[in-house]
């Protein structure tokens, strides 16, 4: 149940544009659409969020924000494109291009990755939360779900709804808990949220690719991980806050150096729009909460 109620058809000026084609899903907050522009026949994503559930629950300012840190980030590397912004007087609608996969969806279709596989999404993220902390901003609930795999294999952050700005010195719960740092939580609701919130949750989301499933904790590994690995997310998922490296210093580390044959193979494929697993892609994904079927 969603608090955005569905809608029969577009308002204007979105109506003389697109089709409202199937609902990709529905979340706490929002709703999105598989739309279609009638004059190209190009499908979107299109997110709907209704602004009075939003406005008696004090949450537009929350909206608003994500809504601004998604059009400022629009052209940052690795982070999800918001096309067009509409505010009308009772909803919010935000446009997308359609994602292929999330990480989440990948690893359950295919299992546990290799340290080279997850490493080289790994390695795409931290360069999209890399531009995301240039800025000052802390996503704050990265997670698998929340990493999307556009139509050209990239990497793309989504779900903006608890991202904030570092100087804003927030406090108390958010994010997912399975991937949130201990000064997130309950617990510790007057710890100052940093920039290292978004390194713990890079590495358990990293945890999540090499089991291939939700990790049930810090300690919890497959067998087989190299020590360097492991003393990696030592470093990552450290109580402290403060003794975390920065997203600098880790794409400094030797795990994260992207080889030349890499980047060769990227490209060729890119040029060439070979697929990325070999297969045609039809999945679409909507996470649940605030995002989206994005990239």
């Amino acid at each position: 149940m969603s608090l955005t109620r569905l809608l029969a058809q577009l308002p204007e000026p979105l109506f003389s544009a697109y089709k409202i084609e199937k609902i990709l899903g529905v979340g706490a907050y929002a709703v999105v659409y598989q739309i279609r522009d009638k004059h190209t026949a190009e499908a979107f994503a299109l997110k709907v969020v209704e602004k009075e559930p939003m406005r008696v629950r004090l949450m537009l300012p929350q909206l608003e924000r994500e809504a601004m840190l998604l059009e400022t980030h629009a052209d940052t590397p690795h982070v999800v494109e918001l096309l067009e912004t509409i505010w009308t007087a009772s909803h919010l609608f935000m446009r997308f291009p359609l994602c292929q996969e999330s990480l989440e969806d990948l690893a359950a279709e295919h299992g546990p990755m290799s340290e080279e596989d997850a490493f080289r999404w790994f390695r795409q993220a931290c360069l999209g939360v890399q531009g995301l902390h240039a800025s000052g901003v802390i996503h704050r609930d990265l997670k698998p779900s929340n990493l999307l795999i556009d139509s050209e294999g990239v990497l793309r952050i989504c779900d903006f709804g608890w991202a904030c700005s570092e100087d804003q010195a927030s406090t108390g719960q958010c994010g997912t808990p399975e991937y949130s740092p201990p000064e997130t939580s309950s617990e510790r609701g007057t710890a100052v949220h940093t920039a290292k919130v978004d390194i713990y949750g890079l590495a358990t989301s990293l945890q999540h690719l090499f089991l291939g499933r939700v990790p049930t904790g810090p300690n919890d590994f497959p067998k087989g991980l190299s020590d360097s690995t492991h003393e990696l997310f030592a470093e990552l998922m450290d109580k402290d806050a403060d003794a975390r490296p920065s997203i600098d210093e880790l794409l400094s580390r030797p795990q994260l150096q992207e080889d030349f044959g890499q980047q060769f193979w990227d490209s060729w494929r890119l040029f060439f729009h070979v697929p990325l697993f070999g297969r045609k892609q039809q999945k679409r994904y909507v996470q649940d909460g605030f995002m989206d079927v994005s990239c």
